[in-house]
């Protein structure tokens, strides 16, 4: 990699200086924003903050009630009543340990980092949570410093810093959560690394990885990009290769390793796996090409929205059809950054909650765009002098940047953006949102999407977009009455995991086909449907979770129909992983291998259309759900329902 230019015969004490008077203005002009998992947070800051252990306890409760008062009610009585009650089972955001102590689910580095300037800042009669800001601009602190090495200039370093604002950082400066931290500890990481600092890159990297595991990828990438930035092609691959296995960089990375183990190892210590929010908050059958494309793309939360001036001005000073006379390292290093970003992106896929709290950009999105912003630094640092056509290209970046951010102060993450809404109104069949995104802002509500509802955006009164499950067979009756149903030529565009949205006003037509549903209920009678065999006993659990899990690998169940044979089946349930499909066999006939979650309704061949059904499941992989449970299980029977046909005895 090019050697920095030599640094101006300036004092060195300056420029950290000046950025640590800049970063104070802005502890001071911005009131904390209690976003994210602020509940977690507070309570973990103030644990360390008065007795150094990152358990929570009730007076740790009493404590924040009192520094928010009438902040977070809800929660905070949901946990205090677990905890007084001695539940097992407590607020979804905390677990006990391995003897019954009480811990969030994420990882305390975060909040041990504002401990310290917690007790300052309440002792200097402060708002004692500023500290989370605090420890967020001490972060961006560390990302001007490495900045200034990597570019060997003030002038530069100062750029660079507003380039990080304007990619995202501005909007989270103030929350009380560590996505600042992530995005700028990964991003001076990568500076540091490749600017000869591979101990102090590592430990930062190292730092953001604790809150956010994805970024452990650096550890694969930063000795990559320095390879790549540092080959010489007269030395050959394994000369090159062994100037990197240096010392200093083994022991960085090593030390960068060490200090993202930690959470881990006390993941394993307190709850015995490596990742309790992985254990209890995540399900890889959610990743899929709906969720990646949203990840970058979708016009609400995508990373398109945080950094389009960015990926533009990539792209036209580095893409070979604008620029053929592109540095080719710069392109390889654009390369590079872009399967990083996507190594970042895949893991956080599984998340089930989707649509979570952000400031415009979604925040796994924003911190996973930094490797895009070290491409372009990486460019910048490679020209000796920057030309009147790159002058004009930063110029335009910094505006499009600017109006992005301006943008993404508009909205909450329960609302459609403004870009969304112009999409929306003008051409809707164009753009279908990951199905929770669209539930959620459509009813401006945080909840749980839930297949047997379904979820309307409507302008002046009429539906411009509806979206439904497969699963639901009562949507003919809730969209159109009794005695209609929908009609057959609407538009429909399927999406993920059984989802499928209608496009336009809804439109229904008379004339709808008998049909019945067997629930829990009637598994309970054992007449007109009966559980015959490799069924466990009937569980009432509350909506959704009322009836029963299939036993071993194969499960049985009659239904005795009255009013004609039946024409296509649905059965609605859940799967235990790593189950995701079932074999359907029904009077004999195979219907196949069938995700019985999404399939919705399944066509009977004419051969099994009868008044009286024979159903047998076939489950690949039973599995036991914990040493407390031996029950090798595969799939929740929660319902199934038959369409007939109309008309025949």
């Amino acid at each position: 990699m090019q050697t920095p230019a030599s640094l101006s015969p300036t004092p060195a004490w300056r420029f950290p200086l000046l950025v640590a008077l800049a970063l104070a203005a802005l502890l001071a002009m911005y009131k904390p924003y209690y976003g994210g998992d602020v509940v977690e947070y507070t309570l973990a800051t103030v644990a360390i903050a008065d007795h150094g252990s990152p358990d929570i306890r009730l007076e740790d409760i009493a404590r924040v009630r009192a520094l928010l008062p009438g902040m977070f009610t809800e929660p905070f009585d949901l946990l205090e009543q677990g905890m007084r009650a001695g539940e097992q089972k407590l607020y979804a955001a905390f677990v006990r340990g391995r003897e019954g102590s009480v811990f969030p689910v994420h990882y305390f580095g975060y909040s041990l980092l504002a401990a310290g300037p917690f007790k300052l800042f309440e002792a200097l009669g402060i708002p004692p949570f500023k500290a989370f800001q605090a420890v967020n601009l001490l972060a961006v602190f560390a990302l001007a410093l490495a900045l200034r090495r990597f570019f060997g200039s003030e002038t530069k370093a100062w750029l660079g810093l507003g380039l990080f604002m304007l990619c995202g950082g501005v909007l989270y400066l103030h929350w009380s959560s560590p996505e600042c931290v992530s995005a700028a500890c990964l991003l001076a990481g990568l500076l540091l690394y490749a600017s000869g600092a591979p101990v102090a890159g590592s430990l930062l990297a190292g730092l953001a990885a604790q809150q956010n595991p994805t970024i452990v990828f650096f550890f694969v990438f930063a000795p990559l990009f320095k390879l790549w930035l540092d080959y010489e092609r007269a030395l050959g691959p394994g000369a090159n290769l062994r100037a990197q296995l240096t010392r200093r960089n083994l022991a960085g990375l090593a030390a960068g390793a060490a200090l993202f183990a930690l959470p881990p190892l006390f993941n394993l210590w307190q709850f015995g796996v490596p990742n309790i929010i992985a254990r209890l908050f995540s399900d890889p059958g959610l990743v899929g090409a709906t969720r990646l494309a949203s990840f970058y793309f979708d016009l609400n939360q995508g990373m398109i929205i945080g950094v389009p001036g960015l990926v533009l001005a990539l792209l036209v000073l580095v893409l070979p059809v604008l620029q053929p006379r592109a540095d080719g390292r710069a392109r390889g290093a654009l390369l590079l950054a872009a399967l990083l970003t996507l190594a970042l992106a895949l893991p956080a896929l599984a998340v089930l909650n989707w649509n979570s709290g952000a400031a415009g950009v979604m925040r796994y999105a924003f911190w996973a765009a930094m490797p895009l912003l070290f491409a372009l630094l990486v460019l910048l640092r490679r020209l000796p002098r920057w030309p009147v056509r790159l002058q004009v290209v930063l110029a335009g970046l910094a505006a499009v940047q600017a109006v992005a951010m301006l943008h993404a102060q508009r909205y909450d993450y329960v609302h459609f953006s403004p870009a969304a809404v112009r999409m929306l109104t003008w051409a809707p069949q164009y753009y279908h949102p990951e199905p929770e995104i669209f539930a959620e802002r459509a009813g401006n509500h945080d909840n749980y999407i839930q297949p047997d509802k379904h979820y309307v955006l409507q302008r002046e009164g009429v539906a411009v977009k509806t979206l439904v499950h497969a699963s639901n067979l009562q949507l003919d009756a809730q969209l159109c009455g009794q005695g209609a149903r929908l009609a057959p030529d609407l538009p429909v565009t399927p999406s993920a995991y059984g989802w499928r949205y209608i496009d336009g006003p809804l439109r229904c037509v008379a004339g709808s086909q008998p049909q019945r549903s067997f629930q829990y209920d009637a598994f309970k009678a054992g007449t007109a449907a009966a559980l015959v065999s490799g069924w466990s006993t009937l569980e009432a659990n509350g909506p959704g979770w009322n009836g029963a899990w299939s036993l071993g690998t194969r499960s049985r169940v009659r239904l005795q129909l009255e009013g004609g044979p039946a024409e296509s089946l649905l059965i609605a349930g859940h799967y235990l992983a790593p189950n995701r499909q079932t074999r359907v066999v029904v009077n004999g006939q195979d219907l196949g291998w069938q995700a019985l979650d999404q399939a919705g309704l399944l066509p009977l061949p004419p051969a099994a259309r009868a008044a009286t059904l024979d159903i047998e499941l076939e489950h690949a992989t039973p599995q036991a759900p914990g040493p407390g449970d031996p029950r090798p299980l595969a799939f929740f029977l929660r319902e199934i329902s038959v369409r007939q046909i109309p008309g025949k005895p």
